[in-house]
């Protein structure tokens, strides 16, 4: 009987220590999700000033119009940004409250 629960109890272990792993890799691929997530903001904002930039070169309105249009598109942006940044927040509290969730009844279980 002793060596039925040794195994198991090995068995559980294994287990155990498989989820962990699970748990680890998906981690790692969250946080390089997280990464494309950052570089590609980065691009659109660098893709954005850029375009500004060669928008006032080639602009066929007058300084003062062009500038006005530009202010007005870059406040747009900046409001995209926002709320970009917004659901990044929400979606981050709902996954460290899901992986808090998570702990509390590994722990209680």
């Amino acid at each position: 009987m002793n060596r039925d629960r040794d195994e198991d109890e090995e068995l559980d272990e294994d287990t155990d220590e498989e989820e962990a792993e699970e748990d680890e890799e998906l981690e790692e691929d969250e946080l390089e999700t997280g990464r494309h997530l950052g570089g590609f903001a980065a691009g659109l904002a660098t893709g954005a000033l850029l375009g500004a930039a060669v928008a006032l070169l080639f602009a066929p309105a007058s300084g003062h119009v062009t500038r006005r249009r530009l202010r007005r598109k870059l406040e747009h942006a900046r409001e995209l940004a926002g709320d970009g940044l917004d659901d990044l927040r929400k979606r981050a509290k709902r996954e460290i409250r899901r992986r808090m969730d998570a702990v509390e009844k590994s722990v209680k279980g």
